[in-house]
């Protein structure tokens, strides 16, 4: 009885780390599957259990093999995915075989720039990050800095990230200081990990949680690369909008994916019996984007 009123309390609560009517994690009391754990029984309140959570990297099996930390949002973090094994981080795990190790360092709602309603740098994911050392790490963040009030969400899209001075905005600023940090978690110093900056899937229907759907689909594709050159990132981004569906954002339906047009777009990605959102992966959608990763870092 405690256990399901705890389930409904928190299905009902919405908060700076939490989307409204997204699947609650019980076991973390927050939606996703971060490689993270809640000390004790999760509260009633999302935001706490959130910012209570104990992450960890995953240890090495063998000395020589390759730790892979992902971070991101609730994309990375796998909501709407049917389980832990299901993340795009791990599945890509299980595509790159046990010569790699893959930690999931997604937080729910999280953003890049540090001025936003919810950064990842104030997130229990980020203390790990800094705290472990690294070979590969993919970042992937921005969907949740793409909401702003025109779309009735938190202010958080500067809405000054395009054009000549586009590196200039708090978005690219912000970005670069990740990228920044990023090179000083290497096994040694002389060792930085290798950085994989990923372009964020694609919005389905514009104004879903209150993000923008301009900024996911015609902003990032341009920025993100924009910014992997200027910090000379020498690999390039991963496309994971294009690969989710992007490259054919002028056949998107009005009205979002449906089981109906799932057909349409790769809205198979965003909608199935499984769950149908117009901004997280499904199963098959995950999958693909792990694919979409493992391709992208050349492996």
């Amino acid at each position: 009885m405690l256990l399901s009123r705890l389930c409904l309390a928190l299905l009902c609560l919405s908060g700076a780390f939490s989307h409204d009517g997204l699947p609650i994690n019980l076991k973390l009391g927050v939606p996703g599957h971060p490689d993270c754990v809640f000390p004790g029984t999760p509260t009633e309140d999302v935001d706490y259990n959130a910012m209570h959570l104990v992450c960890h990297q995953k240890q090495r099996d063998f000395d020589s093999q390759i730790q892979v930390g992902c971070v991101g949002d609730s994309i990375t973090a796998g909501v709407h995915s049917s389980g832990g094994n299901t993340t795009y981080p791990a599945q890509l795990g299980i595509l790159l075989g046990n010569k790699y190790k893959v930690t999931n360092l997604g937080a729910c709602g999280s953003t890049m720039m540090k001025h936003a309603n919810s950064p990842y740098w104030q997130r229990p994911q980020f203390k790990t990050l800094i705290h472990n050392k690294w070979d590969i790490i993919i970042i992937m963040l921005g969907t949740n800095d793409a909401k702003d009030k025109g779309h009735h969400g938190p202010p958080n899209w500067p809405h000054d990230c395009t054009g000549p001075r586009a590196l200039d905005c708090p978005y690219a600023k912000d970005y670069a200081s990740m990228i920044k940090l990023v090179r000083t978690l290497g096994r040694t110093p002389s060792q930085p990990p290798k950085i994989y900056l990923a372009i964020p899937p694609p919005l389905m229907k514009d104004g879903v949680y209150g993000m923008n759907a301009t900024v996911i689909n015609d902003v990032f594709p341009i920025l993100i690369p924009q910014i992997n050159s200027a910090n000379h990132v020498p690999n390039k981004p991963i496309d994971i909008f294009d690969a989710m569906g992007g490259k054919d954002k002028a056949h998107f339906p009005p009205g979002g994916c449906t089981l109906e047009n799932s057909h349409v777009a790769d809205c198979r990605y965003f909608c199935d019996h499984q769950s149908c959102d117009q901004c997280h992966p499904d199963d098959v959608g995950y999958h693909a984007m792990a694919v979409a990763m493992k391709k992208g870092m050349g492996l």
